[in-house]
């Protein structure tokens, strides 16, 4: 390591310079295995993650949107296909309801469909008014 070696701390407890290595004890407690490991110098040999990257940059990384889409989708499924404990007259009055607003809707569109070709067939209209003057300059 560039001519200079660090020395890496040992993993386990570590006595402090104001206490005293803890006394091995003899007989079969001296095997203590937590003891020996403490007391080893070893460095498990894993890979560090690398630097952290962006949602965009990783593959199945988590999609907020995408899960929310997913939870709204499974409960308009839900409601589709349970009752709520609500009776069928309730359900018959929603149906017509929905089907009497897609009408309102349909009708507004139609609405303005109208207003919209009316004002195309007036300004039609003005374009041939104007061809039928001519360039008559007026001194």
């Amino acid at each position: 390591m560039n001519g200079q070696e660090s020395e890496r701390p040992k993993r386990g407890r570590q006595p402090s310079s104001a206490q005293q290595p803890p006394e091995q004890p003899t007989g079969e407690q001296g095997s203590n295995e937590r003891i020996k490991a403490e007391q080893a110098d070893y460095e498990p040999e894993y890979h560090r993650p690398g630097p952290r990257r962006p949602g965009e940059a990783r593959a199945n990384a988590f999609n907020s949107i995408a899960w929310m889409v997913e939870g709204a989708t499974g409960l308009v499924e839900e409601l589709r296909h349970s009752d709520l404990g609500l009776s069928e007259d309730f359900w018959i009055h929603v149906y017509a309801m929905r089907r009497e607003g897609l009408l309102a809707a349909r009708a507004a569109i139609d609405s303005l469909l109208s207003k919209s070709d009316q004002e195309s067939r007036e300004a039609a209209e003005q374009v041939k008014r104007e061809e039928r003057r001519g360039d008559i300059a007026i001194e």
